[in-house]
């Protein structure tokens, strides 16, 4: 499904066929994720699409910030992997919905 890259203070994952990378980067408690489809950050389309609901029915908790431009979602460490896959499947039911939008 992906591959992980480990840089020492962050992770990289990169999906198998489809342009998707996600940085995880750890910060006590938290994990600040970080999401690249095709280049471009499709957290906003992906939260317009109902993405937050698909995350509360499998109690994933999660919260989106900006700092400097950037939007980012942090999740706890534990929630950290069934928000990588929800993005993952997400991504794949919306695709050609987020090619447009992006």
């Amino acid at each position: 499904m992906y591959s992980i890259e480990d840089k020492g203070d962050c992770s990289i994952y990169t999906f198998n066929g489809i342009d998707l990378k996600i940085k995880s980067v750890e910060k006590k408690d938290e994990v600040f994720v970080f999401i690249e489809h095709k280049g471009k950050d499709p957290l906003l389309s992906m939260l317009f699409g109902d993405f937050g609901a698909e995350c509360e029915l499998d109690n994933i908790d999660f919260e989106v910030r900006t700092e400097g431009g950037i939007r980012y979602a942090v999740v706890s460490k534990d929630h950290l992997t069934g928000f990588i896959k929800e993005v993952y499947f997400f991504v794949m039911e919306n695709k050609n919905v987020l090619d447009k939008i992006v």
